[in-house]
């Protein structure tokens, strides 16, 4: 919200749809026009899936879907997307929540620790292999969350921002570093807001943009998710249910946050509160549920690498087989090094996130969906009965009369107008998606060098800031990045 301003008002729909007519895109209208369309992904996978599983030839992992639709090509480079941010955005929340582990210890301990108990903790997590028995796990993430919110939105109200530490993450800091740097004196900016999009911040507003793409990320989970389920087909509601819940708490939280805190917002929020008690209160309750969550994510990207890798290429045993198990469990704490030893050696960790969101994330949650599904229309409009083409039981052997390009083609413009305008707009969104990743990852390595410039131009007390921005420097120091005085 800090850096797309406020947009839309109280009449959302009308807004959205004006703000979106009128090129005047936002935070309230490029967030819910993102949860929509994460949504519609949502959809796109189900129908898929329901459209290529079988009990004979099941389909276990989201590389499936493009191995279905598209072959052995776009299966790789799915499962690779996918293993890859995984691993990623498991090393982006190992060292956040290290960050909170030395907020909490008041920086008396030895900074390089605090992730490695937060990796240690994730061990004994994941060894949980099946996603059923994360079910009364995750479903105490969520109220944990919810808790934090409710706890940061009273402290927010009766209490100034966190001026200082505004410099590591705030929404100021990225658009405009001038809102949040004090006078001579002292004394910081009045807080202030944007209606619309900040002027001469559009670097810094693209990657606040990735943020809302971080928040509706779990599209790449659906498929674990439907393979483990009984009813695959009742997944539909309760993915529609999470996508609108995580809309509306997101963005009342967002607004909440932004009116008191205008361009001090902080991220994560909760670090945001001044007053210490507080501050290590969401720290601890978010600590535990962000445990939950890397452990989720650390359970598929072992899978993934497993099925995928493992299985196809060393013919490893499956998991279930006792010797299946033992393999995954000493994969574990590697696979959990990996991801701590990768974002560790990062010192933009801002940057890192941007970067996770635009190349990753993005693709997963807003380009393939719409490729998978292209495919699959295609290869179910393309066979021609009349032509000879089909299966050959006695051989079996599928007969085809035409190339590759020219099934492609018929398959394209066959079903009827209502199927070709489908086509049409999924070509569309697929190609829009890929323009937002490429103009994400500009943003987002363009902003590593704007955000160093900006910090050159601050006053006192910030030197270890930009420092911390130097490669010399980087999560293995034993000093916080959050410790301004040290």
């Amino acid at each position: 919200m800090g850096t797309l301003g406020w947009g839309p008002g109280k009449r959302l729909l009308y807004s959205t749809l004006r703000y979106l007519i009128t090129n005047r895109n936002a935070g309230i209208a490029l967030y819910t026009v993102f949860g929509f369309m994460a949504g519609y992904s949502g959809y796109l996978i189900w129908r898929v899936f329901l459209g290529v599983d079988s009990y004979e030839f099941p389909a276990r992992n989201y590389g499936d879907l493009g191995f279905r639709t598209w072959g052995v090509t776009a299966r790789y480079v799915t499962n690779i997307c996918q293993a890859l941010g995984l691993l990623l955005l498991l090393g982006q929340v190992t060292i956040q929540f290290g960050e909170n582990i030395s907020q909490i210890s008041r920086f008396k301990l030895c900074y390089v620790v605090c992730p490695v108990l937060f990796v240690c903790a994730g061990f004994f997590l994941t060894q949980i292999r099946t996603l059923k028995a994360y079910g009364w796990v995750a479903n105490l993430a969520v109220w944990l969350n919810l808790l934090v919110i409710f706890i940061t939105m009273g402290v927010i109200a009766n209490s100034p921002p966190n001026y200082a530490i505004s410099v590591l993450g705030s929404a100021g800091g990225a658009v405009d570093p001038d809102s949040i740097t004090p006078d001579d004196n002292g004394v910081y900016p009045p807080i202030m807001h944007y209606n619309s999009l900040p002027p001469n911040g559009l670097v810094g507003s693209i990657n606040g943009l990735l943020s809302g793409v971080l928040a509706y990320a779990g599209a790449q989970l659906f498929v674990e998710f439907l393979a483990e389920m009984k009813r695959p087909r009742d997944f539909i509601k309760a993915m529609w249910g999470a996508q609108f819940f995580i809309y509306t708490v997101y963005l009342v939280y967002g607004c909440f946050v932004y009116h008191f805190q205008g361009q001090y917002s902080f991220n994560p929020s909760y670090m945001g509160v001044s007053i210490y008690g507080w501050q290590a209160a969401g720290d601890m309750i978010s600590l535990v549920a962000a445990l939950i969550a890397a452990g989720l994510y650390g359970n598929i990207g072992i899978k993934v690498f497993y099925n995928n890798i493992l299985i196809d290429i060393f013919s490893a045993p499956p998991l279930t087989t006792t010797r299946g198990k033992i393999i995954y469990a000493s994969i574990v704490p590697i696979w959990w090094s990996i991801a701590f030893i990768i974002a560790a050696a990062i010192p933009d960790y801002f940057g890192f996130v941007s970067i996770i969101a635009a190349s990753m994330l993005l693709n997963l949650t807003y380009t393939f969906p719409p490729f998978f599904a292209l495919g699959f229309d295609i290869q179910r409009h393309a066979v021609r009965g009349d032509l000879g083409e089909g299966f050959d039981p006695v051989t079996g052997k599928v007969m085809r009369s035409e190339t590759r390009v020219q099934r492609l083609i018929r398959g394209y413009f066959s079903g009827g107008p209502f199927q070709v305008g489908i086509n049409i707009w999924h070509t569309i969104y697929f190609l829009a998606s890929l323009s937002m990743c490429g103009l994400g990852m500009y943003a987002a390595i363009m902003g590593k060098y704007y955000y160093l410039l900006c910090l050159t131009m601050l006053t006192s007390g910030v030197g270890m800031i930009t420092a911390f921005k130097i490669p010399e420097l980087n999560s293995f120091s034993c000093r916080s990045p959050l410790n301004l005085n040290g």
